[in-house]
Formats: C-alpha cells, sequence, structure tokens
C-alpha cells in the first residue's frame, strides 16, 4: 500500500510541474482526457478570434470549448496564447474573471483591473511587459504610470467595458 501512495504522490508532482503545448486548431478534434491527467497546464497557441467568441458564450457545441470548460472543472489551468491584433476582441471581463489568462507570444500576460484608479501596488504586481487593458473611465496614478514605464507595460485604452463584437 506504501508503494502505491507513493507512486500517486510521485506522479502528482510530475504532473504539477508538467505543461502541455497545444495548436489550436478548429478543424482538428481536440485531445482526450489523459492530457488533463498528465499535465496541471495547458498553453494553446494560435487562438482565433472565433474560439474566444465561443468560448464567452459557452458553445458547448464546438467541441474545443467543451474541452476546455472540462479542463477548468478538472482544475486545470489554461493559458491562451493571442495575437496582439486581437487582443481588442477579447472581453475584459474574460481577462477579469475567468480562470484562464491570455497572453501574447508565450511570455506577454494581458491584464485589466476593476479599480477606477489603478495605482502604483497593482503595476507593481504585474509582470514585465505585461499588456493592460483599461477602460476610458478608469485612471492611472503618476506613480503607476512612470511604474508602467519602467516594466515596459503596454496599455491599451478601451473606449467601450467590452471589447469590439460585444456592442
Amino acid at each position: 500500500m506504501d508503494d502505491l501512495i507513493k507512486q500517486v504522490i510521485e506522479k502528482l508532482k510530475k504532473r504539477q510541474n508538467s505543461n502541455a503545448f497545444l495548436s489550436f486548431n478548429n478543424l482538428s478534434s481536440p485531445p482526450g482526457k489523459q492530457l488533463f491527467i498528465d499535465n496541471s497546464c495547458v498553453i494553446l497557441k494560435s487562438i482565433s478570434i472565433q474560439f474566444v467568441k465561443d468560448l464567452y458564450a459557452l458553445k458547448t457545441s464546438n467541441p474545443w470549448v467543451s474541452w476546455v470548460l472540462n479542463g477548468i472543472n478538472l482544475g486545470i489551468h489554461f493559458y491562451l496564447q493571442i495575437s496582439e491584433n486581437i487582443v481588442s476582441f477579447v472581453p475584459r471581463l474574460m481577462v477579469l474573471d475567468w480562470p484562464i489568462d491570455f497572453i501574447i507570444n508565450d511570455q506577454t500576460l494581458i491584464t485589466a483591473s476593476y479599480s477606477n484608479i489603478i495605482s502604483r501596488k497593482e503595476i507593481a504586481s504585474l509582470p514585465d511587459n505585461a499588456v493592460l487593458i483599461r477602460i476610458h473611465e478608469q485612471k492611472l496614478s503618476d506613480e503607476a504610470i512612470e511604474l508602467c514605464n519602467e516594466k515596459k507595460i503596454k496599455i491599451i485604452v478601451r473606449t467601450e467595458k467590452d471589447c469590439i463584437w460585444l456592442k
């Protein structure tokens, strides 16, 4: 029995440090559940605008949406890699509230804030080179702006709270 417990603990430790990198292809079927058993984190590359829209609408008729939602239920952390050109098509609420992260080029995290005035403290918690989506009503403190420049955080200002296709 002790050997079985050791094997399970070993498998869980290995899984905790294991990531899967997949290229999203809407024409192919998503992988099986074994990927979720072997990895705690999944990075989906080359995400399309249509997939973001389907995921936001919880369109479970899309097998990839069902697969991602199943993974979220199983505690998988997802990173969805998008091109910088489609950041405006990502709903701000997905960035704020969903248990997934959007990234650009494997490194650049896309973030947002609920605060009316974004402080230096919030900016300090962001990784260098992040992209901050803010709405027109939100302001940044002078110290926050200075720190954004130091950390090379790109600020994208939206005139509306939502993305382009939610209008």
